[in-house]
């Protein structure tokens, strides 16, 4: 076993499997998919090619399960923890999805990943040459904004949300919003979960005063 600190700072132990798969992504994310060897990511987890090769066959198939592990999985929503919650708190829980992806991308690597949002972005657009990935990716996409209606709905229903409003009018606006300030804040070198939370309170403070009925958060 190995041991990692995680993006929380906490110590843990992890397999060599997923230790290849960490330290490939760090790689992926720091050179580009490309530019980075097998013997790159044997040199990054201190295995041998044999190591390496015991769990995976070639390295598209870890960049496959780095998008597994790193992303797809991070976006795939359990609806569970959304029960009990206002609709300001679920809006505020799939916005801390994406949240949660760019202070993954900081965490990885030696030394953590300055400008993790930009590298981010650009490690997507170079995964998108692949074209089952592509398709992933926009089936990703469509289910994050359904749940955003889904929610939007809900609001307008329980009378959280204003009923003259279009649900998937306001799904998209929002949808929009959140990845607008990921997209305006790419250039930010780090602490970026801090910066996206902050930047949260004061975009959808007022965007919630326009949609919510007496609201005054």
């Amino acid at each position: 076993m190995n041991r990692i600190i995680d993006q929380d700072g906490v110590e843990k132990k992890i397999t060599n499997k997923e230790l290849i798969l960490r330290k490939a992504y760090g790689l992926f994310l720091k050179k580009g998919y490309q530019s980075v060897s097998i013997k790159d990511i044997m040199e990054a987890s201190n295995l041998s090619k044999g190591g390496i090769y015991h769990h995976f066959d070639n390295k598209e198939g870890i960049l496959f399960k780095v998008l597994e592990r790193y992303f797809f999985g991070t976006l795939s929503i359990d609806k569970s923890i959304f029960e009990g919650l206002s609709f300001k708190e679920r809006i505020e829980k799939v916005y801390g999805l994406g949240v949660s992806l760019f202070a993954m991308v900081e965490s990885m690597g030696k030394n953590g990943i300055k400008y993790p949002i930009q590298r981010l972005f650009h490690f997507q657009l170079e995964c998108e040459n692949f074209p089952e990935i592509r398709k992933q990716f926009r089936k990703t996409s469509i289910a994050y904004a359904k749940l955003v209606e889904e929610i939007v709905f809900e609001g307008i229903q329980n009378g959280e949300v204003k009923k003259e409003l279009d649900p998937e009018v306001i799904s998209c606006q929002i949808v929009g919003m959140i990845e607008g300030i990921a997209v305006h804040n790419s250039t930010v070198k780090q602490d970026v979960e801090s910066m996206l939370t902050e930047k949260y309170e004061k975009v959808f403070a007022s965007y919630f005063n326009f949609i919510c009925p007496n609201s005054k958060s």
